[in-house]
């Protein structure tokens, strides 16, 4: 075979079988513990790293609407305290830094006293949002919508996932099925190194006979080692996706090798949204839950408030004689509570400035939600696009599985014949490499043709969203 024949044999079969992946593989022996499809998307669904961190968002987002529906009910809150602190006080306003216990007390009539003294207080306060004008469900929706969000991005990650473990075990059975070719391919080039080495100590043949026959020997064991480190570098890539790298893990072919899949029919849930465009289609249910709450913000809240309190000091009620309160600085008389107090009404806090502040921040979630929306068009049209093209790709298949056998059966024929040319003396040995390169070539197309159908079949499930139309022709 002349530099150039070889260059371009061995482009095109590996090309063939890593470039496009499409390969086949005749029945192995069952192995124990082989990885099957089924189980490689099992054991990603369980251990891939990315799709246990998407569930962990899901948990985080039901545990987030649990403390909102809590924060909803009545809130209650209980504050005691006891204090050694001078009693001056003066008449006149006061800003509370919003502690449960209302910070008024009686204003002594005696001047002002820097003896220190105890004092006690206790507090029970009951504060309910009771009218949000749509705040309390608009909160609930939004929850809601973060859930089905998380869901949906998970269940869209774990789909596109699915794609690409099946993707990669194919191409994992075609890096493999690119050893045994290669193999074979080297037994057939050492069978006829053989048989030529015999012919030229005779002198049947000349010497460059076996000089060819021994460089075709040394290319085909290098495709062979190539071949073996793609085939590892393959299930390295698949183990990984399924969270267990193993780079000699076995694989089970199945019928991946030796039946042809039916043409899928549409799919009963054509019109379900596709998981990979669910998330957006969330993302802007989400964003318009969001503006709904923007807008109740800026509308006024009415609240119920009760309260219950108990002080204790140790400066006495009553004057004594000359005007002037007695003061116990003990603990004891400072500690029991004495006075009680309740509170119950209701409050109604508005601002109306929020009113133009929150025009801008409408405007800023509307662009938000439309900047999600233009990107929900950008992958419909994407999965349009590759929707056509996997029906492209399937059909072209299916061609090409029809017409492999018939190449293969000839190029068998063209081998023996030549063969038996050469062996008779009628041929000489670069016809001979030719049409052995030819019956390579025609093998390696006949592997391909049966997976290269499984591949864009699977390459149609990847746009329709109908991975059930892929794994439903394998065996149960």
């Amino acid at each position: 075979m002349f530099d150039g024949e070889r260059h371009y044999f061995w482009l095109l079969t590996t090309l063939a079988v890593f470039g496009t992946g499409y390969c086949m593989a005749q029945p192995e022996p069952a192995i124990q513990n082989q990885l099957t499809l089924v189980k490689a998307l099992e054991l990603a669904r369980t251990n891939y790293p990315v799709l246990r961190g998407k569930l962990a968002t899901i948990r985080a987002a039901e545990a987030d609407a649990q403390a909102l529906n809590l924060a909803l009910l009545p809130q209650a809150g209980v504050q005691a305290q006891t204090l050694n602190a001078t009693s001056n006080q003066v008449r006149g306003a006061y800003v509370s830094n919003g502690g449960l216990l209302l910070p008024i007390s009686g204003v002594r009539t005696d001047g002002f006293n820097n003896q220190a003294n105890w004092t006690s207080g206790a507090s029970l306060v009951v504060d309910w949002e009771a009218v949000t004008f749509g705040r309390r469900q608009a909160r609930r929706n939004q929850a809601h919508l973060a859930i089905e969000q998380a869901q949906a991005d998970y269940e869209g990650e774990l789909f596109t996932h699915q794609i690409r473990v099946c993707d990669a075990y194919l191409l994992a059975l075609n890096a493999r099925k690119a050893v045994a070719l290669q193999t074979a391919n080297l037994r057939r080039a050492q069978a006829l190194q053989r048989i030529i080495k015999a012919s030229t100590e005779g002198g049947l043949r000349p010497g460059i006979d076996s000089s060819i026959a021994n460089a075709e020997v040394a290319r085909a064991r290098l495709q062979v080692l190539e071949s073996q480190q793609l085939a590892q570098q393959q299930a390295l890539r698949l183990t990984e996706f399924i969270g267990q790298p193993n780079p000699t893990v076995q694989l089970d072919s199945m019928i991946f090798y030796n039946r042809i899949p039916q043409r899928p029919i549409a799919p009963e849930n054509a019109a379900a949204i596709h998981p990979q465009l669910r998330p957006f289609q969330k993302a802007i249910e989400l964003g318009r839950a969001s503006e709904t709450l923007l807008k109740a913000a800026a509308l006024p809240s009415i609240s119920v408030l009760g309260s219950l309190q108990g002080r204790g000091s140790g400066i006495s009620e009553q004057a004594q004689s000359d005007g002037t309160f007695r003061i116990d600085p003990s603990l004891g008389a400072g500690l029991p509570l004495r006075a009680y107090n309740y509170i119950v009404g209701v409050t109604a806090i508005w601002r109306p400035t929020d009113l133009f502040r929150t025009k801008y921040v409408l405007s800023a979630q509307q662009e938000r939600i439309n900047a999600v929306r233009q990107t929900y068009d950008q992958q419909v049209l994407a999965l349009q696009v590759a929707g056509q093209n996997a029906t492209l790709q399937l059909e072209l298949a299916q061609a090409r599985a029809e017409q492999a056998p018939l190449q293969l059966n000839a190029a068998e024929q063209a081998y023996i014949q030549s063969q038996a040319r050469y062996e008779s003396g009628l041929d000489n040995i670069l016809s001979l490499t030719q049409t052995t390169a030819l019956l390579n070539r025609a093998e390696v197309d006949q592997a391909l043709v049966t997976n290269s159908v499984w591949r864009a079949l699977l390459l149609r499930a990847a746009s329709t969203g109908d991975l059930d139309s892929f794994l439903q022709q394998l065996p149960r």
